[in-house]
């Protein structure tokens, strides 16, 4: 009996989803190491918010942007505490997710690792 279109579409579906899986453990392992080293503590609104950015762009091979974002993600940690947004609270997820990505429009993206972005660039 020949596997119908179907079966064949099916198991090469599930076969690009395991690899696309497997790939994606070695980003976020490094994007782990980038938001603690940019001083996001592991289990806290900001580092959930910090892997999901930071592992895209590694996962996209934009090492020097995942380290921005994580730098980013660390600031507007510190900027949202300084407002008055208090961790467990929506209103303080919503402002660090809101800093990172408008920072996230500023930085410069290539092949320059040094993490400069724009802002601080043109002072």
């Amino acid at each position: 009996m020949r596997p119908t279109p179907y079966l064949a579409v099916l198991a090469a579906a599930g076969m690009a989803i395991a690899v696309t899986a497997y790939a994606a453990q070695p980003a976020q392992g490094e994007a782990e190491q980038t938001c603690a080293k940019h001083g996001v503590q592991p289990r806290s609104t900001a580092w959930e918010l910090c892997l999901s950015h930071v592992t895209r762009a590694y996962e996209w091979g934009e090492r020097t942007l995942a380290n921005q974002l994580a730098r980013a993600a660390g600031d507007a940690r510190e900027n949202c505490l300084e407002r008055g947004q208090r961790p467990e609270t929506a209103g303080y997820r919503a402002c660090v997710n809101k800093e990172i990505e408008a920072r996230s429009e500023l930085l410069i993206l290539g092949d320059d690792q040094s993490g400069a972005n724009v802002a601080e660039a043109q002072q």
